[in-house]
């Protein structure tokens, strides 16, 4: 997947709400870096910024993950565990049902409806992994 989630914070290019399914740089020695809006509003690498750059998280290894987000989603989860934009996902995720929904979303973010369902691509009513960054496919 080409996109991640980044935490440069505002600046991010083409990001939803979570700050994830952002856009990252193409290209052999940009590939992966998350992108941000200079001063001038443009789009640029992160790469070689200091204190901004930031490698999407999905190009960096499989972590270990704390115990109960396994018990959690071992099931529904079990290729994802371990992957930090699941880790995200599952903070927003209160109930632990493996979904985000409105209310979780609005309980961290200020989200309006319409922003909710720009993410929730299928529109049941629920955030999947997924939809969350296309990463966690």
């Amino acid at each position: 997947a080409n996109s991640c989630c980044c935490s440069i914070g505002l600046f991010n290019c083409g990001c939803n709400f979570f700050n994830c399914n952002c856009e990252t740089s193409n290209g052999y020695k940009d590939n992966g870096y998350c992108k941000f809006r200079d001063n001038d509003r443009r789009c640029i690498s992160s790469k070689g910024k200091f204190l901004l750059q930031e490698v999407c998280a999905a190009k960096r290894k499989k972590r270990s993950m704390d115990t109960r987000m396994m018990e959690d989603y071992k099931e529904k989860y079990d290729h994802l565990i371990g992957l930090p934009e699941l880790d995200l996902f599952y903070t927003f995720d209160t109930d632990k049902d493996g979904f985000i929904n409105i209310k979780e979303a609005r309980a961290s973010l200020n989200v309006t409806l319409d922003a909710f369902n720009e993410v929730d691509t299928d529109r049941d009513g629920f955030i999947q992994p997924a939809e969350f960054d296309s990463s966690l496919e």
